[in-house]
């Protein structure tokens, strides 16, 4: 059974055929209140994202490009909280900053319906203004029959509006697996069609919270297609490979201890930050990439040249390692999710993110899904800075008006060999 997204959340009963829950649909709005500060989730998904980040790098294959979406990630986590208790709750809150829940959901909420409302608009009559479309989606698929507290699934169709699936793990695993596939695969524009493989749920499987991200967005100012040519790119390990070079302007820029950055605007209050460390810093830059944005954010000026590779780049992981490294280790023991369901047995059982980014001379295209399964058993001012990233760096999306990082990643690799 499917109901609609943003409109019900299902409501597990007693008195069904054979003494099974039966779930029945109520309606419920997904609104944020009239006060709640969309800044709130989106300085706290900052935060969650450089250590995010840190995690999953260190748990990568040495040499690879990493790219994530914290706020996918911290979305998916969010839809989990809910049904946290005892130690996992207070894990959850913990590497998500939450302090008062009410306030973060309702936060979380306005983010979501913030980065939707983006429109592109021109200084110029005239003038084209691009274009900038934010989407953000969220599922839960449910096993029939099993007792969700009604209380929790309240909870994320009141905050987060998910589609809301009755689905049999039970039987087919992998038939779920597919619809999930599908939901991504639409709310991505095909950017990630396959997060979850055949085999990864098993009939144990007893829930999946999905979220899914998706952003386009128009450079303010475009880079000048005449302009690209190819340029050599060298690597970590002094590998030179000849990629295609965009040249522009940044709108500021800054050095800092280790490292030059820059930030490039996007229609819609949308911007790109590019961190690159100097020669022999890159680790150490990218180990503190949370305290680099922090000094940047402090340190920035006015813009100066800019030379970014054209790529198209995707990375996927299981991020149980990377959370665990971050203290959430309690979700993944019986009996912290009793607020999911009356089962001792629950527990948290993957955490599947995937995270594609291309950029070009027009803009950025970029996607992001996660799944979680769970189943039964400052310096003085500085002259603006040239940044050419011929080298491996870092790169931020993000949303100026809330802080919120909405992908962070590295690339060694521009040409994804």
């Amino acid at each position: 059974m499917v109901l609609a997204a943003g409109a019900c959340t299902l409501v597990a009963c007693g008195g069904g055929a054979e003494g099974e829950a039966r779930v029945t649909a109520i309606e419920v709005s997904q609104r944020a209140a009239a006060t709640a500060d969309p800044a709130l989730a989106g300085q706290a998904t900052t935060a969650f994202g450089a250590n995010l980040f840190e995690a999953v790098a260190a748990d990568a294959d040495e040499g690879a490009n990493v790219i994530v979406s914290p706020a996918s990630v911290a979305m998916a986590l969010a839809l989990l909280e809910p049904g946290a208790v005892g130690d996992a709750r207070d894990q959850l809150r913990r590497v998500l900053r939450i302090t008062v829940p009410d306030a973060f959901h309702a936060s979380m909420n306005a983010l979501q319906q913030s980065l939707e409302g983006r429109v592109a608009t021109s200084g110029n009559e005239g003038e084209h203004p691009g274009e900038v479309l934010v989407r953000v989606a969220h599922a839960a698929y449910l096993q029939q029959g099993y007792p969700f507290r009604p209380a929790y699934l309240d909870a994320i169709g009141r905050n987060y509006g998910p589609v809301l699936e009755e689905v049999d793990f039970e039987s087919d695993p992998d038939a779920v697996a597919h619809r999930i596939n599908r939901f991504v695969a639409d709310a991505t524009h095909d950017r990630i069609t396959d997060i979850v493989g055949d085999g990864v749920l098993t009939p144990d499987t007893v829930f999946a919270l999905v979220n899914a991200l998706y952003l386009k967005a128009s450079w303010l100012e475009v880079f000048d297609k005449s302009a690209t040519k190819d340029g050599t790119f060298t690597g970590l390990d002094g590998t030179r490979r000849q990629v295609p070079m965009m040249h522009g302007g940044s709108d500021s820029s800054a050095r800092g201890d280790g490292w030059v950055a820059a930030t490039k605007a996007y229609v819609g209050g949308l911007s790109a930050q590019f961190i690159l460390p100097d020669e022999g810093r890159f680790e150490e830059v990218a180990n503190g990439v949370g305290d680099v944005i922090s000094a940047y954010e402090r340190a920035r000026i006015s813009g100066s040249v800019l030379v970014v590779p054209r790529f198209d780049l995707g990375f996927a992981a299981e991020l149980t390692p990377a959370l665990r490294a971050l203290g959430v280790t309690s979700p993944y023991v019986e009996g912290h999710l009793l607020g999911i369901a009356d089962d001792q047995r629950l527990v948290l059982d993957k955490a599947l993110h995937q995270a594609s980014v291309a950029m070009d001379e027009e803009g950025t295209e970029a996607a992001a899904a996660t799944v979680l399964t769970g189943r039964a058993t400052s310096a003085p001012p500085r002259p603006p800075v040239p940044v050419v990233l011929d080298r491996p760096f870092l790169f931020r999306i993000l949303d100026d008006r809330t802080g919120a990082t909405l992908f962070l990643g590295r690339v060694l690799d521009p040409s994804g060999h």
